[in-house]
């Protein structure tokens, strides 16, 4: 079994989640950017990862290379958010701190399991939502028709017909008090 580096264990997971790598090394507005691994998103994720190594670059060395693709992002006018995924081993928190001025830092340092590795990157990954249990919705739908009087249950079946449909009913029931024509006493005026 070979044992893959942390830039591309951070590459494989934001692969599989539709970032398309950008070939070595980074170009933009012309210049050139010499950074381990770097990934664009789709959307609704349209962010520029650029994944640095701190076991291999000085913490000045991420500082020169964040600040000047953030400041190429500027002048090309691009509105893509700028991340660095940090791999390797924990930086101090005054660079950490620098980096963070110019870029959202997701420091994953030296993760041993994948699930750890999700876990940082999770801000980056596509969200998965569980399953709706549409029996427990119809539970609860007959749980509040039950303890509704008239009016809420007319309400709640209209529902099923959309918000503006509920919306002229409940308009409808304010002001059916003030539709009805009081009585005249005295002759009209």
């Amino acid at each position: 079994m070979t044992e893959t580096t942390p830039v591309e264990r951070v590459a494989r997971m934001l692969e599989s989640a539709s970032f398309q790598r950008i070939p070595a090394p980074l170009q933009i507005g012309g210049l050139k950017f010499d950074a381990p691994a770097a990934f664009v998103g789709q959307s609704p994720s349209p962010d520029l990862v650029v994944v640095g190594d701190s076991a291999t670059q000085t913490a000045r060395d991420l500082q020169r290379i964040v600040e000047g693709v953030g400041r190429a992002l500027d002048v090309v006018r691009s509105r893509r958010p700028l991340t660095l995924v940090l791999v390797g081993p924990r930086l101090e928190s005054g660079a950490l701190a620098q980096l963070s001025r110019y870029a959202r830092v997701l420091p994953v340092g030296e993760t041993a399991d994948d699930a750890s590795l999700k876990n940082w990157l999770a801000v980056l990954l596509p969200l998965k939502l569980p399953k709706p249990v549409e029996a427990r919705g119809m539970d609860c739908l007959e749980e509040l028709r039950a303890s509704s009087n008239a009016e809420q249950r007319e309400l709640i079946n209209l529902a099923t017909s959309g918000a503006e449909a509920v919306a002229d009913r409940f308009i409808g029931m304010v002001e059916q008090p003030f539709d009805e024509k009081p009585t005249a006493k005295g002759g009209e005026r």
